[in-house]
């Protein structure tokens, strides 16, 4: 290969983007319903989550579904959700805000201070990070 040719190469393969670059990431609302919630009334509640398209949003929905063993109500991308687009929901897959473990409950521990976002896999690190965070003097 010429000199020429491979400098040539090497310059269209810097000018190709990531597809990551390309795709904005929107962001996205989905309703889950527990089947498996005792009583009458069944327990439904709402993640958001991002996703570049449609088609990936449904595989991230449908594979957190089967994981959970969950029923999908409905997704739709956050903007279009007329009541529930102002709101602030947890996300769809949350991680540990101390241990940084994927939380598997449905519902993950909020830090006890108000206005602390940070939210928790177990009562142990909760109290951990109040303390780190919260009670030791800075």
């Amino acid at each position: 290969m010429s000199e020429n040719r491979r400098a040539r190469k090497i310059e269209e393969k810097k000018t190709v983007l990531n597809e990551n670059d390309i795709l904005p990431r929107e962001k996205w609302l989905v309703e889950f319903i527990n089947s498996r919630s005792r009583g009458t009334q069944q327990e439904s509640f709402v993640r958001q989550f991002r996703a570049p398209g449609f088609y990936e949003a449904y595989d991230m929905v449908t594979t957190y579904a089967e994981k959970s063993n969950l029923d999908i109500l409905w997704f739709k991308e956050k903007r279009r959700c007329g009541d529930y687009a102002n709101g602030d929901f947890l996300n769809l897959e949350s991680y540990c805000t101390y241990c940084n473990k994927k939380i598997d409950n449905l519902d993950p521990l909020p830090c006890a201070k108000g206005n602390c976002s940070a939210e928790f896999c177990s009562k142990d690190c909760a109290l951990n990070h109040h303390f780190m965070r919260h009670l030791r003097p800075n």
